[in-house]
């Protein structure tokens, strides 16, 4: 069976990232980088360190975008929790093998190249899981985006 090998981050979504900037780097000191556009995902991405933990604040860049959907509805703020494992594809796989509902079949592309997938919220106390494994082969490292 796969294991988590740990906490990856909070994805929230929001639009703005010029509050979030201020209030996490220059009122409280937080670690901020560089926003990352992603255009596979049709988002902004600005990464927040706080203690050893990763916040990931989505903005939309496109109004297609599953993040400005989120807007729409009124339901901002914090979306997921992501979880790091070996595999996503085979960690989507065990979890259905274990009689678990997922969002994704198969692992697609997130933010950084990451593979990702998410386990569907009704078997996790209406929970979004997001499961993020390494990225594909050629694909650049986190490290490298973040």
């Amino acid at each position: 069976m796969t294991a988590i090998r740990g906490f990856h981050h909070v994805g929230i979504v929001t639009d703005d990232l010029v509050t979030i900037r201020r209030v996490f780097g220059a009122v409280l000191g937080a670690e901020v980088r560089e926003p990352v556009v992603e255009p596979a995902l049709g988002a902004e991405i600005l990464w927040v360190e706080v203690g050893g933990v990763a916040l990931e604040f989505l903005c939309p860049t496109s109004p297609d975008s599953r993040a400005a959907e989120i807007l729409r509805a009124g339901e901002g703020g914090v979306h997921h929790i992501a979880l790091a494992v070996d595999d996503a594809d085979v960690a989507l796989a065990e979890l259905r093998d274990a009689g678990l509902a997922t969002i994704d079949a198969v692992a697609r592309q997130g933010a950084g190249g990451a593979r990702i997938g998410f386990v569907d919220p009704g078997h996790v106390a209406g929970t979004l899981v997001e499961l993020v494994g390494p990225p594909a082969p050629g694909q650049p490292t986190e490290a490298e985006v973040r």
